[in-house]
Formats: C-alpha cells, structure tokens, sequence
C-alpha cells in the first residue's frame, strides 16, 4: 500500500472515531437541547395560565402551566418537542386553549425551564405520567376527559401518558416511531442503533393502545421524515385512528387549518 494511501485511510479512521465518540458523549445535549431557563416569556398570567408543580416519581417538581376554559369540552396534557420550554409556549397553549374550547396543562420535563435534574428517556417519561396522574386526581381536570398530546419528542410522551392511564384518545403531532431510527436516518455512516442510551421506542409503546388516535405529519419535515409517523401509525391496532399528511408542512411550522379541524373532529368523537 502507497504511503500516501495508508496515511488517508488512517487521518479517515481518525476522523471518523473523533466524530462517533462525539456522538455518544454528547448524546443527551444532541437530544435534549433545552433552551435557557432566562430566555422565553415567563409570565404565565399573561396568558391567564396558573402556575402548579407536580411531583415525579423521585420527587422532583415539574413545572406545570394551567391554562382554564370555563366550558371545556376536555383537558388537553400537552407535551412540547426537544427544543422548547414553557417560556416559549404560552401563544400556543392559549390558542389551543380558546380555539378549541378545552384546558390546557403543559409542563417542563427533566431539566427544562423551571424543572430541576437532567433529562433522559426514563425521566422524560417518568414526568409525563406524574403530570397525568396528578391531573387524573384534580377534579378542575377531571371532569372532562383527559387527552395527551405531544409534538415531536414530547409524542413519546403523550403515548406513555395514553397507554399508563388508558386515556381515551391521543393527539400526535409530528412525532416519531422511535428515536433511534430518525438518528440513524440524519447520520447513516455511524452505527447510532447500537449506540444510543436514549432509544424512546413509541411503536412499541403505541402496540398496546386501542383508543382512539388522531396523527399529523407534514411530508416537507425534514427533522422526522413522514416515513417515521406512519411506521408509528401503522403500528396502532385502535380501530379508531386518523393520520392527517399536510402538504408542504415542515416540522417547526406554525398547526395548519388541517389540524383545527381535524381536532374538533377529534374532540367530538371523545365526548362521553
């Protein structure tokens, strides 16, 4: 073999074992990216939202807002994606909140805004049902039904809400079948499946719920390629489900129309 030759291929093997170890060391900041606590609107009035903290199973207190309709048709448990807090969320929770007549709690996992620890798959998720179980108990929450919903990474959550307190429907919103697949997708030269200490498995999770789901998914997202909501979808035996593909919808866009009247549809169909 050529010098020259021998010492590509070594600079190459070099190259490539700096950038995989930087992968798996730096797996939870890839995957959790949390904005600053001092960045966002914090005032949670602003959007006639009450503060709460729930307690997680090891007694951390998650970040609860509030946000009350005065005739709600139910009680959405919103579950935001990697890249958000609270701080960020008050205009859209409000939106849901008057659009389509129902309370909205949302909340920070794990090391998200006011909510203390790290985040991980086991604490993320761990947060979800402590959220959902304290909700379940409250009866300004529980009169109506409980619905989860989660974008993004917070569909892992929403589903591991549905599937722990057999909610009676869930609202996905460009969410993913697991989270190894959409990695191993945005970084197929690396061996990311047999890396990943975070895997947040959905289509497995999703397996073992039969109520009713209600999914959107644009085919320009280019973080969680159409691909990965399908495979999720399809994996849902519920004889009670509806996948809605928007057109031109990317992941970071604002809810079409699609999805308003897609989910008073929804809400419609859960009224007991």
């Amino acid at each position: 073999m050529k010098k020259w030759l021998r010492k590509i291929i070594v600079w190459g093997a070099l190259i490539y074992g700096s950038i995989l170890g930087a992968l798996v060391l730096f797996e939870s900041s890839l995957l959790f990216p949390a904005p600053s606590p001092s960045d966002g609107d914090w005032d949670a009035s602003e959007y006639d939202a009450i503060e709460e903290w729930a307690d997680s199973s090891d007694g951390t207190k998650v970040h609860v807002w509030c946000l009350v309709h005065k005739s709600p048709r139910a009680t959405i448990i919103f579950s935001h994606g990697n890249g958000e807090s609270l701080g960020y969320l008050g205009y859209e929770l409000a939106q849901l909140r008057d659009r389509l007549a129902v309370n909205v709690i949302a909340y920070d996992y794990r090391g998200y805004g006011k909510t203390g620890g790290k985040p991980n798959e086991k604490s993320i998720l761990e947060d979800a049902v402590a959220v959902a179980n304290w909700a379940s108990r409250t009866s300004e929450w529980n009169q109506v039904p409980i619905v989860p919903m989660g974008r993004s990474l917070g569909g892992a959550a929403a589903i591991e809400m549905a599937t722990k307190l057999n909610a009676p429907g869930v609202v996905l919103d460009r969410t993913f079948s697991s989270i190894v697949e959409v990695a191993s997708h945005h970084y197929p030269v690396f061996p990311v499946r047999l890396l990943m200490r975070n895997r947040f498995r959905s289509v497995d999770k999703i397996s073992e719920y039969s109520g009713k789901v209600l999914q959107v998914h644009g085919d320009r997202d280019s973080v969680v390629p159409l691909q990965f909501g399908k495979k999720l979808f399809d994996a849902c035996p519920s004889d009670s489900k509806e996948f809605i593909e928007v057109h031109g919808l990317r992941h970071n866009d604002s809810w079409p129309r699609e999805f308003w009247v897609a989910m008073d549809r929804f809400l419609q169909s859960i009224r007991p």
